[in-house]
């Protein structure tokens, strides 16, 4: 299931690529190992609750999403087979936290930008281009760590279709009280089209993974008529 607007170096930096933007002094821990997005089906996932309604977006918001996609663009073409995400977060207007996902096997973008803001997190926005991973794997989904750091809001620039989130990384955050907006207009569609090829290969294994349910289901209906 896609959830765009219309539906529903290292990977640490000290810059986004615009000078619009004010920062406050920022520490980046060293990266550690960390499960790929992109990664095979794991065992668990995170539990799914009834989406909330989404806050609407404000200008501020376009400002800094623009400065997380730019942060995506510095691993183009480097991150397969996951997809390219930054993440910056903001507090009181200024930047304490930012970072991209440079390469499968390396830790998330939204684990470099926590790292960077530490304590700052609490109550600040964390604007993500894409929604947070919601699965388990050799580390906890992004989500999870979002809610732990205490963020007040969490801005998406695109939904993610791949079926161990679809959804549930939003619906994640909703359920522990922090206000979630989904970007629309050209900041939707950056973020959808710096991924493009992900996002197909997500919703073609969304589509497979519906046919083959819909083919069990029909196969246990079928025994289930022959034995009365």
């Amino acid at each position: 299931m896609a959830l765009a607007r219309s539906v529903p170096a290292a990977g640490s930096s000290r810059a986004c690529g615009t000078s619009k933007l004010r920062r406050a002094p920022v520490s980046v821990a060293a990266p550690a190992a960390s499960a790929a997005r992109g990664a095979a089906p794991t065992r668990r996932r995170a539990p799914m609750c009834a989406a909330a309604a989404l806050s609407p977006v404000t200008g501020e918001d376009r400002v800094f999403m623009n400065a997380a996609l730019d942060l995506a663009m510095r691993a183009y073409g480097k991150t397969h087979p996951n997809p390219h995400v930054g993440c910056v977060i903001v507090r009181d207007g200024a930047v304490v936290g930012e970072g991209f996902h440079p390469q499968a096997g390396q830790p998330h973008a939204e684990v470099f930008a926590l790292r960077g803001a530490g304590q700052a997190a609490r109550g600040a926005t964390a604007y993500v281009t894409l929604e947070p991973c919601n699965h388990y794997g050799r580390t906890p989904p992004c989500s999870q760590a979002l809610v732990e750091a205490g963020v007040a809001r969490v801005v998406v620039g695109a939904g993610d279709p791949n079926p161990l989130v679809a959804a549930a990384g939003i619906a994640t955050l909703q359920a522990a009280g922090i206000e979630v907006a989904l970007m629309d207009g050209a900041e939707n569609a950056r973020a959808l089209d710096i991924n493009r090829d992900f996002l197909a290969r997500m919703e073609a294994e969304a589509r497979e993974s519906a046919a083959q349910a819909a083919a069990i289901a029909a196969k246990r209906a079928a025994a289930g008529a022959a034995t009365r």
